[in-house]
This record gives structure tokens, C-alpha cells and sequence, in this order.
């Protein structure tokens, strides 16, 4: 069905009508609970490897020739 479709039919105007011909696909999305402790364990087993948190914002290495990442008016001289 999404190979098919244009976003421009799929619209407030339209979807009233899409959801009286198709029902709500989406009407059982809360009927199943996830646990989160695989997730839980996970990040616990990555901060032990201490891979810990991305940081934000990430940090680029800077590359040959990259102009500086300062305001002129805060570079030091």
C-alpha cells in the first residue's frame, strides 16, 4: 500500500473517509505492553563497557582544512 501512495490524498479532509472504509489500523497499539528491561540491561551493560551516553552535542573531529568553529568574536588571538 505505501509503494502506492501520495501523501497529498492523505489528509484531514481525506482520512475521516479512509478510516469509515478501513477502520483504525492502529485502534490496538496500546493493547500490548513492552517490558523495558532488555533496553534497561543493555544500557547498563554499555555504561560498565564505558560506552556511556553520546555526547550532545556530538563532538566532530576537526578536519584538515576545516575553517574554525568559533564567532570570530569569541576566537582567541
Amino acid at each position: 500500500e505505501l509503494a502506492d501512495a501520495d501523501p497529498r490524498d492523505l489528509t484531514v479532509l481525506t482520512m475521516p473517509a479512509r478510516f469509515a472504509e478501513r477502520g483504525d489500523l492502529h485502534a490496538g497499539i496500546d493493547d500490548v505492553a513492552h517490558d523495558l528491561t532488555p533496553m534497561l540491561e543493555a544500557y547498563a551493560r554499555d555504561e560498565a563497557d564505558g560506552a556511556g551516553e553520546m555526547p550532545y552535542p556530538p563532538e566532530y573531529p576537526k578536519m584538515a582544512g576545516e575553517p574554525t568553529r568559533v564567532q570570530p568574536s569569541r576566537a582567541k588571538k
